[in-house]
């Protein structure tokens, strides 16, 4: 019992040193206080070790970091030591599976779950977030409409739908799911309202509803004030405000706080933006050094490498090398998109304009996919295309594309 007892105070030590040394103890780190006080009352029952995975789990979602999946994991193998192949233990391996970015693992797991108790809407909502992050998007369209047959009330439901919504290009349909989905969470669950708050501020963000996606962030911050993923879409709020400077000092304090090379990337690129060049230049040879270190592990900073060695290092040959790379494990619009982008940079525009073509084919809406489309449609000769793609930027307030020269048949459309 000793040596069991000195294992758990060892699994969640940081969580809770982390939390005391905050005035404010976050509603993640109340839930992983919770769980592990009733570990240490009934450590021969392997539920209180699923719940305990489960609030580390969650907090991992908002905090994109891995050391959090990984502690999950120890508690779920103290689980299924005590009950062998218990379904929700199984379940929350895909959930640590798929935030350690196991994807094909997570999927093939999500798919026996499913087989096993096909009536359990969790489990086709671990389906759509496999299929999701791989970039099987008709699959994931499927698990989520069978979601929403099997209990049309279910708030997993509305945001499954919602996630898939705003993919698909409807942002307006993505927020009214959310909403859905906030209205039939209990009140107590703060955290998890924060976070449906936070996915409606990111859709305004994108809509350049900037005061709407601010008044959304504040109400989230108020919920869960140590809430890294509101920090983050607050710093890009910022960023499109042209408030450079207030967004690095968010990015830096996400980026000490979850020292990672993806987000050590969004804060060198916030520095440059400040004008903070000498200071940018040493983030991101840091970044680099430190991504490069991670590239051969499933979780890793290879799509901010590549975007770093098309925008900013100027190394062409090595960004396509990765992109190739990644492009045969995932599917997903970011990835596909690039890849398209990398292709450019090597002057492959027609296999550039094939890849584009595909990451907008689900009906994304997103001011970079278009800058980058624009951009190879030139490139490319395509003029009408070109001209498409400038009207669609257009209709993003304040982003921060260059495309440079317009196009012919833009510039008689925009004279008419």
């Amino acid at each position: 019992m000793r040596c069991f007892l000195l294992f758990a105070v060892a699994l969640i030590a940081p969580v809770l040193l982390a939390a005391a040394q905050d005035s404010h103890i976050s509603p993640a780190d109340m839930r992983i206080a919770a769980a592990q006080k009733r570990v240490e009352t009934n450590s021969k029952s392997w539920q209180p070790y699923n719940d305990l995975a489960a609030a580390l789990c969650r907090k991992a979602r908002d905090r994109e970091d891995v050391a959090l999946y990984d502690q999950a994991q120890a508690a779920l193998d103290r689980s299924l030591l005590l009950s062998p192949g218990n379904y929700d233990a199984e379940k929350l391996r895909v959930t640590v599976l798929l935030g350690k970015h196991h994807l094909s693992e997570a999927l093939d797991l999500a798919a026996q779950l499913n087989h096993k108790v096909p009536d359990d809407i969790g489990g086709w909502g671990l389906l759509v977030d496999a299929q999701i992050a791989l970039g099987n998007y008709s699959e994931a369209e499927r698990a989520a409409q069978w979601m929403l047959d099997l209990r049309p009330g279910s708030a997993l439901g509305f945001v499954k739908a919602a996630g898939l919504r705003e993919l698909f290009g409807d942002g307006e349909g993505a927020i009214e799911f959310y909403d859905e989905a906030n209205r039939r969470t209990s009140q107590n669950d703060a955290d998890e309202r924060a976070w449906l708050l936070t996915q409606n501020a990111r859709i305004q963000l994108v809509a350049g509803n900037l005061a709407q996606a601010e008044a959304l962030l504040a109400q989230a911050l108020k919920l869960f004030p140590d809430s890294q993923l509101a920090i983050a879409v607050l710093s890009q709020v910022r960023m499109r405000q042209g408030n450079y400077s207030d967004a690095a000092t968010l990015l830096e304090k996400r980026y000490r706080a979850i020292e990672t090379p993806a987000n050590l990337y969004d804060w060198a690129e916030a520095l440059e933006k400040s004008g903070q060049k000498e200071k940018a230049a040493g983030a991101f040879k840091e970044f680099e050094a430190n991504a490069r270190a991670q590239m051969a592990a499933p979780y890793n900073a290879n799509l901010q490498l590549i975007y770093f060695y098309t925008d900013h290092e100027s190394n062409p040959t090595e960004a396509l090398a990765l992109a190739t790379k990644e492009s045969t494990i995932r599917h997903d619009c970011r990835t596909l998109d690039a890849y398209a982008w990398a292709l450019y940079s090597n002057g492959k525009y027609g296999e550039a304009t094939e890849q584009m073509n595909r990451a907008l084919a689900v009906g994304v809406r997103d001011a970079d996919y278009f800058c980058h489309a624009a951009k190879i449609a030139a490139k490319a000769n395509d003029a009408a295309a070109a001209s498409r793609y400038e009207k669609e930027l257009a209709s993003f307030p304040a982003n921060s594309c260059a495309l440079g020269q317009p196009t012919q048949s833009a510039r008689r459309e925009r004279m008419q």
